[in-house]
């Protein structure tokens, strides 16, 4: 049968195993950290075989030694006592033997690998870029259909700024997140400026709150 075994350390790993009377006939290690396993695995097997005792050791039984008495001359009395058998100690126990399975041998397989793509710092850039771009362009956007000027809508473009980069990014990371608050904090800027002339840089609340959501979403 496989055993699907988990480690503390988080490394899962797994094996086929054919059981002795519901237990581990031998130990095994994690592949990742190298701790021993074998509790784990009894766990396991103990799911799948909850009625099972562990195995009662016993002792083989040895028949006495019998005391050959020596040769007597002819025409002497010999008088036969018997020898007390001497204690022998039952042969210790064998360590149970490992059991494979015809079809594969018992050990760990390796860990598989998890599907997924690497963090990219440049992707997560270009995710900024795209972000603010969207961001601005629904502020002034806003600004065109309505006719109605207000600041804090840059916090729309911060957010959408951090969360751009850190979706192309996959991940965060502090230097993306000093990035993504940079082209925020421009991003707004300009789009403030569109809106509110030579007055925009009275908005600098505005801006500082869109900056320091690019900078918490994607770092």
């Amino acid at each position: 049968m496989e055993v699907k075994v988990v480690c503390n350390c988080g490394q899962k790993f797994a094996f086929d195993v054919e059981p002795v009377n519901g237990r581990m006939p031998v130990s095994v290690s994690c592949p990742g950290c190298g701790a021993d396993g074998t509790q784990t695995a009894n766990e396991v097997l103990a799911q799948h075989f909850p009625n099972q005792a562990p195995p009662i050791p016993v002792a083989i039984a040895v028949p006495p030694a019998v005391a050959v008495a020596p040769a007597v001359p002819a025409g002497r009395l010999q008088i036969n006592r018997s020898a007390p058998a001497a204690a022998i100690a039952p042969p210790p126990l064998a360590a149970p033997e490992l059991i494979t399975s015809a079809r594969s041998p018992v050990r760990a397989a390796a860990p598989k690998p998890k599907a997924g793509k690497e963090y990219s710092l440049g992707l997560g850039i270009a995710g900024a870029i795209l972000g603010a771009a969207l961001g601005a362009g629904l502020m002034y956007g806003f600004f065109a259909m309505t006719d109605f000027r207000f600041p804090l809508t840059g916090t729309a473009i911060g957010a959408l700024t951090g969360l751009g980069a850190r979706i192309l990014a996959r991940g965060t990371d502090m230097t993306l997140g000093a990035i993504a608050g940079a082209i925020a904090f421009l991003a707004t800027g300009g789009a403030l400026y569109l809106m509110f002339g030579d007055i925009a840089g009275g908005f600098i609340i505005s801006m500082i709150v869109s900056v320091s959501l690019a900078f918490k979403i994607a770092g």
